[in-house]
């Protein structure tokens, strides 16, 4: 009897050792480590360019004459696509502060914080 259970101990024993080995035997697939550089990108200002500000529509120019009475515009910019126009208005107030302001082509002001939420549905 003590020869069938140390025979089933020892059987058992080889059984997990080879397990073991087996598991330890199979090779790993090598793990690729790729380093990404992370950037900051402004996506506000990505598309813009650079316009001289007689370049400005007519409405845009009449909604900071109206809304900013007294302001200067300094520069201006603009953002096409798919056949819309956006513009982006640097303007300096009559208190000295200056203003990035955002609009469309019909003079209305764009919320460039909510814009922010929608804008890749507009991007796309």
């Amino acid at each position: 009897m003590k020869k069938i259970c140390l025979t089933v101990v020892a059987a058992s024993a080889m059984l997990f050792s080879a397990q073991s080995l087996s598991a330890q035997e199979v090779p790993q697939t090598p793990v690729e480590v790729v380093e990404v550089e992370e950037t900051v990108v402004q996506r506000a200002q990505e598309d813009f360019r650079q316009i001289e500000i007689q370049e400005l529509p007519a409405e845009v120019q009449q909604a900071v004459e109206r809304d900013f009475a007294g302001a200067t515009i300094a520069e201006a910019y603009v953002k096409e696509h798919e056949g819309e126009q956006k513009f982006k208005i640097k303007v300096r107030t009559v208190d000295g502060e200056d203003k990035e302001l955002y609009a469309d082509a019909e003079g209305n002001w764009i919320d460039m914080e909510k814009k922010e939420e929608a804008k890749d549905d507009w991007e796309k």
